[in-house]
């Protein structure tokens, strides 16, 4: 895959931004906490959208805020979906359990400046961000 198929770290950067700025309403009524309803609302959306980002990682390879920028995940080794575990386990889950990790969200950031534009989480999970919207053709 060549340098020119790589999404480019702005890109990259709006799509994490789009991804986060969805999350913002909900915890907003989560933390306002004058109504148990609107708290109790608040928490059925964040579960919602995180189903919702689940799902699109692991079908499409692409989060809202990825599909949105038409760029989207691909396994290293062959350019496919990595699904499930790969999108989803190693390149989300494991990535963000590792921000436990004093300075690893930094050190993942500052990757995205390396020549393939791969950061920690790609590493992790064998991927690169590509530009283009996935083969959905049976």
């Amino acid at each position: 895959m060549d340098e020119e198929d790589l999404a480019s770290r702005g890109e990259r950067l709006k799509a994490a931004i789009i991804d986060g700025l969805l999350f913002v309403l909900p915890y907003a009524l989560i933390k306002a906490d004058v109504d148990l309803p609107l708290s109790a609302l608040g928490a059925a959306l964040i579960l919602a959208l995180t189903a919702a980002q689940f799902w699109l990682l692991a079908t499409r390879g692409q989060s809202i805020g990825k599909r949105l920028l038409h760029i989207r995940i691909v396994r290293l080794q062959d350019g496919d979906n990595g699904g499930f575990f790969t999108n989803v386990i190693k390149r989300t889950i494991v990535s963000g359990l590792l921000n436990l990790v004093p300075f690893y969200w930094l050190a993942d950031t500052l990757m995205i400046f390396r020549g393939d534009r791969r950061c920690a989480h790609d590493f992790i999970a064998g991927t690169r961000v590509v530009k283009g919207e996935p083969n959905t053709a049976a």
